[in-house]
């Protein structure tokens, strides 16, 4: 959805010069959507009119959706306008975040990511992620005693939205990245399988380039994309991720050893399957890249489905896991990570009318339009899925797992080859400047060791 896949998980940027009050917050240079003021809003029993705020990034199925279900609540409280503001997913929403939180001009919150990332036993020293110093300074509400807290899965209400015991979040679907959307079409008419080994999907590779069918499309511009593809092959090669990430920190592993070396060479093989000029293509580009049938596969999360078929209603198309390993059963599950979390504002001064837009969310029937119109797969049980592509999801979606970026806790002041929660094939040719995997697998070690 979203996003840049560094995701801030360890930083933020506070722009100074970003307008702290009023729906239209942005920064220059950057537009921001906001529905119409209540100026002429019916009154309250206290003889004010209530607006609520809300904050989100630009996601076009999303948007779209929350633009028709905001209507919607405020038909059923009529007190209540929402003042729904919108920009874009890079780090603009990160400084509207801090800079309307700080100075308590929201309501409801929307974070890019589950309540994850902070530090461990195992990683201290690391900085803590923006969501746990909003809590820890209280600006965030203690949702745990509320009703609708109960509509969804306890794993993703744990693993999601809790901290010290406490709930302070709704996860509002999960999303899978560590896959290819695929081309059902190409796939049939060049006699090709979904592959399920490593060996086999460099064979379709091949295949394709000799057709002279580009095989793979990145959204290289945007450079986060590409380390979609690498946590695919990250979520298949090592068999415990959360282990090799504890190695990491402990020296038991390195990011120059051979299992972080094998990924960082299948992520250059990746990119030398990519379609010509893939740098130059920016992510909002890569659905239509892929439904005008200029590539049969791309890197990219379910969440775009929505797009991609409203791109080119007649396109068949699926999605497979990234098959890393040698290993058939290692590569079957997909990762990704529980996406978009509703918080509310501790100090808001409509805290009542945000837990009411919560609780109208998370009501059965407007939850399942929510995750059948926006391609979420669903954190509420027993809901009625229409899209057949979530459904031919399901197999893939047993063992579903924590992506690496959702686990991985960096060092302070680490460099720019480890920076951020991914690992950085970008920096690899034919994207970057660096030649040989062994080159930036030793940079990225000593930037890691030098992080101490």
């Amino acid at each position: 959805m979203l996003k840049k896949w560094s995701v801030g998980l360890v930083s933020v940027v506070v722009a100074a010069s970003l307008a702290g009050c009023g729906g239209t917050s942005t920064d220059s240079g950057s537009s921001a959507t906001t529905s119409p003021a209540a100026t002429d809003a019916p009154k309250t029993d206290s003889g004010k009119a209530v607006t609520l705020k809300v904050i989100h990034w630009k996601n076009e199925a999303a948007n779209k959706w929350f633009d028709k279900f905001n209507k919607k609540f405020e038909e059923k409280y009529p007190n209540i306008k929402i003042d729904y503001t919108t920009v874009p997913s890079d780090d603009t929403f990160k400084q509207l975040q801090q800079t309307r939180i700080q100075a308590n001009d929201v309501d409801v919150i929307t974070n890019l990511s589950a309540l994850v990332g902070a530090p461990a036993d195992w990683s201290k020293g690391a900085a803590d992620p923006t969501w746990k110093q909003w809590i820890d300074a209280g600006l965030i509400a203690d949702l745990s005693d509320q009703p609708f807290i109960k509509n969804y899965t306890p794993e993703s209400i744990k693993d999601g939205g809790t901290y010290n015991g406490k709930v302070y979040g709704i996860t509002t679907g999960s999303v899978a990245f560590s896959g290819l959307f695929y081309n059902k079409q190409i796939f049939s008419d060049n006699g090709l399988k979904v592959p399920t080994t490593w060996d086999e999907f460099v064979a379709v590779c091949d295949a394709l380039k000799a057709k002279g069918i580009a095989p793979i499309g990145f959204a290289g511009k945007d450079i986060w994309p590409i380390n979609l593809a690498v946590q695919g092959l990250q979520a298949s090669v090592h068999k415990d991720q959360l282990s090799y990430i504890k190695g990491l920190w402990d020296g038991s592993n390195k990011f120059n050893d051979a299992e972080s070396m094998d990924i960082l060479t299948k992520a250059q093989k990746m990119m030398g399957y990519a379609v010509d000029g893939f740098m130059g293509v920016d992510y909002g580009s890569l659905p239509g890249l892929f439904a005008q049938g200029k590539v049969a596969m791309i890197a990219d999360g379910t969440w775009d489905a929505p797009t991609i078929a409203a791109a080119n209603p007649n396109l068949k198309f699926g999605y497979f896991p990234i098959p890393g390993s040698s290993d058939a059963a290692q590569n079957k599950s997909l990762a990704g990570k529980y996406d978009m979390t509703f918080m509310v504002a501790e100090k808001s001064k409509n805290k009542e009318a945000a837990l009411q837009y919560l609780s109208f969310f998370s009501e059965p029937a407007n939850y399942a339009e929510y995750v059948n119109d926006v391609g979420f797969l669903p954190v509420q049980p027993n809901v009625d899925l229409k899209s057949e592509f979530i459904k031919e999801l399901t197999p893939n979606m047993e063992g579903f797992k924590l992506a690496w970026d959702q686990l991985f806790i960096n060092r302070n002041n680490a460099g720019e080859h480890v920076a951020g929660s991914s690992v950085h094939a970008e920096f690899l040719a034919p994207a970057g400047p660096i030649k040989t995997v062994q080159e930036l697998a030793d940079l990225s070690q000593k930037e890691w060791d030098a992080a101490k």
